[in-house]
C-alpha cells in the first residue's frame, strides 16, 4: 500500500492561528466573512483549508506533497518557545537566529495562500495571450542590459500547461521562499505592542505593499510588510533606515486603524480572538473618528 497523500491543506499554519485563538485550550477561532454570514466561532482545523493545494497531480498519476509536508515541519516554529516569546514578551529582533526564523515563516505565509496561486495563474495566462498573439516568438531578449538568447523548446509545454502544472511550478516558487526571506531580513523591523489582545489575523495574514496604492516592490523606499504576530504583538518591516531598528512601540490609539488594514487584505475570512462584532465597531469608530479621507 503507498504512503498516504496530505489531502486538506491548510494556507494558514493551524499552529499560528492558536495564537489568536478564542478558548483556552487553543481549538476555536472567530471567523467573520467579508461577503455573506454572521460571525461563527470556528474549529481552527477547519479554516483556510483547500483540497490538495499544495499536492498536485504528477503525469504518473499521483499526488507529490512534498511541499506540504515541508511546510508541516516549518510549521513547528510556531510551537517553539521562542515563538511564544515573540508572541508575547520582548526579544531581541536584532538578533540574526530569531530575525532569520520570523522573516522565513512571513515569507512563507505570505506566499502559499492560494490568492498568490491565482497571481501565479494571470501571469501564465497574460504570456501566453500575448505571444500567442505574434506567428513567431522572440529569439531573443534583454535583462539587465544583457543579451539572452531564448530557446523555445519547452513553449509548447508553457502554453498548453494545465492547472496541476501550474499548480506544481507555483508549488516550487513556494518552496523558494528563503529568497524573499532575505529581502525581509534586509528591512527595518519594529513591532507595535499592545497591553490587552486587540489585534485581528486574516486567511491573508502578510500584507506586502498597501491595500490601496500601487506596490513598487520590496525594494522601493515606501514597501511596507504587515504580519500580525498575535493578538498583542504586530510586526512593521519597511525600508526607513534611518529610523532604529528592532524596536517596540506601545501600540497607543492604532488598533482599529491596524486591524482595517489586516481585515482590507483578507481574502475572504477576519480571524479574532474577540468577537468580530466588537472589532467592527472599533473599525467603523475609529473610520468616523478620522472623518472622510
Amino acid at each position: 500500500m503507498g504512503k498516504q497523500v496530505t489531502r486538506r491543506c491548510h494556507w494558514v499554519a493551524q499552529s499560528y492561528l492558536k495564537a489568536f485563538a478564542a478558548d483556552d485550550k487553543g481549538h476555536r477561532i472567530w471567523r467573520f466573512s467579508k461577503n455573506e454570514g454572521e460571525p461563527e466561532l470556528k474549529r481552527i482545523d477547519k479554516v483556510a483549508v483547500k483540497f490538495h493545494l499544495y499536492a498536485p497531480m504528477g503525469a504518473c498519476g499521483k499526488r507529490d506533497d512534498a511541499l506540504e509536508k515541508k511546510l508541516a515541519d516549518l510549521e513547528g516554529f510556531f510551537g517553539d518557545p521562542t515563538w511564544k516569546a515573540v508572541c508575547s514578551d520582548f526579544p531581541d529582533f536584532s538578533w540574526e537566529p530569531l530575525r532569520k526564523m520570523v522573516a522565513l515563516l512571513a515569507a512563507v505565509t505570505w506566499l502559499r495562500t492560494p490568492r498568490q496561486f491565482e497571481f501565479w495563474r494571470a501571469m501564465h495566462q497574460q504570456f501566453v495571450d500575448f505571444f500567442t498573439q505574434h506567428n513567431t516568438l522572440p529569439d531573443f531578449g534583454h535583462i539587465s542590459g544583457r543579451r539572452i538568447e531564448l530557446d523555445h523548446s519547452s513553449w509548447p509545454a508553457f502554453r498548453d500547461a494545465t492547472e496541476e502544472d501550474m499548480k506544481k511550478a507555483w508549488n516550487d516558487r513556494v518552496g523558494q521562499a528563503a529568497g524573499t526571506a532575505e529581502m525581509f531580513l534586509k528591512m527595518r523591523w519594529s513591532i507595535l505592542v499592545s497591553e490587552t489582545p486587540v489585534f485581528i489575523t486574516s486567511d491573508n495574514p502578510v500584507l506586502v505593499g498597501d491595500t490601496l496604492g500601487h506596490y513598487g516592490g520590496l525594494k522601493h523606499p515606501d514597501a511596507m510588510v504587515t504580519f500580525p504576530l498575535s493578538p498583542t504583538r504586530v510586526l512593521m518591516m519597511d525600508n526607513r533606515h534611518n529610523e532604529p531598528d528592532a524596536q517596540f512601540y506601545p501600540l497607543k490609539n492604532l488598533a482599529a486603524a491596524t486591524n482595517m488594514l489586516i481585515w482590507r487584505n483578507a481574502i475572504e475570512h477576519m480571524f479574532s480572538p474577540r468577537h468580530p462584532d466588537k472589532v467592527g465597531a472599533e473599525m467603523i469608530a475609529d473610520a468616523e473618528r478620522m472623518g472622510p479621507a
